[in-house]
């Protein structure tokens, strides 16, 4: 079984193209499904698929302007999950393609913290597309862990911290294994609660996309849902 984690809140828009993702995944295991949900009002949460079972955590005090809840957030997730879990970190707002679940499943086998590197940042509201060089981690939406390196997620789960995946790649110790795949894309601009990461900012630099070729590049026909 693998357990998914995903903090959500105020988007109701990248959280329905979330569901429509993992709806698509060809993992054919059991799923659990920990969502974070602590916006004012309550996501439709309309998924559905046999195997999986989900499980709506609210808490509280809900998110305002401003706020950085994320880490917050994990936590009142990873209270449910164990150290013998798998635990795939799935964030609302970007790109999962159908295999990324049973690729995350058999790099677990060899690592403790798994996950892609070389990520691609892709902003829809100015169709500005980015591709980064980290090789020596991976971004915290394509990151997956057991044992030890859960336990060290939540020790970098901490009030004010602003790029969790950062601190964790660099202080966990144990067995990492990093893939140079094409899983995951992470997508910035999305209509709602805006995210923290570098590719929300107006600074943030890349490939203008005016045509959106390098998004269907990137995503195949899953661009029109975005564009």
């Amino acid at each position: 079984m693998l357990t998914l984690l995903t903090a959500t809140g105020c988007r109701p828009q990248a959280w329905s193209l979330c569901e429509r993702w993992m709806l698509a995944q060809d993992y054919p295991g059991a799923v659990r499904w920990l969502i974070v949900d602590d916006g004012e009002v309550a996501q439709p949460v309309t998924f559905e698929r046999a195997g999986w079972a989900l499980e709506v955590i609210r808490p509280t005090p809900r998110w305002e302007p401003g706020m950085n809840s994320q880490a917050r957030n994990l936590l009142a997730g990873l209270s449910r999950v164990g150290a013998g879990d798998s635990l795939v970190v799935i964030e609302d707002d970007d790109h999962y393609g159908p295999g990324y679940l049973s690729a995350v499943e058999s790099w677990l086998a060899r690592g403790e913290m798994v996950g892609e590197c070389m990520a691609r940042y892709y902003n829809v509201a100015a169709k500005v597309g980015k591709q980064l060089g980290n090789r020596g981690r991976a971004s915290l939406c394509s990151t997956a862990m057991r044992g030890a390196a859960i336990e060290q997620l939540r020790k970098e789960c901490k009030p004010g911290v602003q790029f969790i995946d950062l601190s964790l790649w660099a202080n966990f110790k144990g067995s990492k294994v990093l893939k140079e795949t094409r899983h995951v894309t992470g997508i910035k601009g999305l209509p709602g609660r805006s995210g923290i990461g570098m590719g929300h900012r107006k600074e943030f630099g890349g490939v203008h996309d005016r045509n959106g070729a390098l998004l269907r590049q990137w995503v195949g026909e899953d661009a029109r849902f975005y564009l």
